[in-house]
């Protein structure tokens, strides 16, 4: 089957939302009370398993969804009334265990390209902890057309917005907007809205809106990513290898870490050649921590390798060249050396 393009797919729900609404349900959200329930860590076990009660979304475009979950992990989704009483026009989309909740007024901007579809992904922000129980704001990055200049001078912040950090990598500026004025904020950003409500638009215009979504370091992924699951299969995890890592250092206490690391040698004006600053501990348990501390799910690349420690850089994490040369060099009397 051939993919479908992003023209077609913008056309075929715009023909959709024509026809389609979705009304209000008689449910009420169960999940704006306080606003303080604790959630369980995002992908864990605990959190596959919450309670399915109504959950509101805010959309990006100021639209709330309510969104149930029946016993058997299904979701649906139903647009509330505005403010004025109008009922939104929305189509759903099923993908895998996400659903994806388009409003009429996002289809221009998704089938240009100018949108991060994970914005409409309802399931997605829930989980994130983007719904409207768990946060008054949603965290945007605003990438616009005519990046170089930037980091001279930002466009004007979007009416319901702050912003935090202009991004001059990709030529972008990290956005929180207001979700009781996200209507305001799309207004703005898309060009929709004109005269003296339009701030941003017209001096910048949009190149793409993403969702600035949390990630999540998961090294039982990573190994697979690289074959190690393979090597491992065939009896290969680094055994008779020796690595030395060159970095802050090493947690020795760590779980995933005591026992495997042969030598730890300092090379920098710190007084201890243990890790301090974290990142160290982080890069030599992914060439070879034993996973003892996850049950093995996230052990190393070669969990069989013999491991050294060399601390090149220092408790705030910056170093000399000479302080890698020495780690790398050969026998000295003036300097810690490895043992064969």
């Amino acid at each position: 089957m051939r993919p479908i393009s992003r023209t077609a797919l913008g056309a075929a729900i715009a023909a959709v939302l024509a026809v389609t609404a979705v009304g209000p349900s008689t449910a009420q959200p169960s999940d704006g009370a306080s606003g303080t329930a604790k959630r369980p860590l995002t992908g864990s076990g605990a959190a596959a398993q919450q309670p399915t009660a109504p959950v509101t979304v805010t959309l990006v475009t100021g639209d709330r969804v309510l969104v149930s979950t029946d016993a058997a992990g299904r979701s649906a989704a139903t647009a509330m009334p505005r403010a004025d009483g109008s009922q939104p026009l929305v189509q759903t989309r099923q993908s895998g265990k996400d659903l994806y909740v388009y409003p009429e007024s996002a289809v221009k901007a998704l089938a240009a390209g100018k949108v991060d579809e994970e914005l409409f992904n309802v399931t997605g922000l829930i989980r994130q902890g983007y719904d409207d129980a768990h946060t008054k704001k949603l965290p945007l990055i605003a990438v616009y057309e005519g990046s170089a200049s930037l980091a001279r001078s930002a466009p004007p912040v979007p009416r319901g917005a702050e912003r935090s950090l202009v991004l001059d990598s990709i030529g972008g500026v990290a956005l929180a907007a207001d979700k009781e004025k996200a209507a305001d904020f799309w207004s703005d950003v898309t060009g929709a809205a004109t005269g003296a409500h339009s701030r941003s638009a017209a001096s910048a215009p949009l190149k793409k809106l993403w969702l600035d979504g949390k990630v999540q370091a998961n090294l039982e992924r990573s190994t697979k990513q690289v074959n190690a699951t393979a090597a491992w299969a065939a009896g290969l995890d680094g055994t008779g290898t020796k690595v030395a890592v060159l970095d802050t250092g090493t947690d020795l206490e760590h779980p995933d870490l005591k026992g495997r690391v042969a030598e730890a040698k300092n090379f920098t004006d710190s007084d201890t050649a243990e890790d301090r600053q974290g990142h160290g501990t982080h890069t030599i348990s992914t060439v070879g921590g034993s996973g003892a501390e996850s049950g093995g799910a996230k052990k190393g690349v070669a969990p069989g390798a013999r491991l050294l420690s060399g601390k090149v850089l220092n408790d705030s994490a910056t170093a000399w060249t000479r302080g890698s040369s020495r780690a790398c060099s050969g026998p000295s009397t003036a300097r810690p050396t490895w043992s064969p």
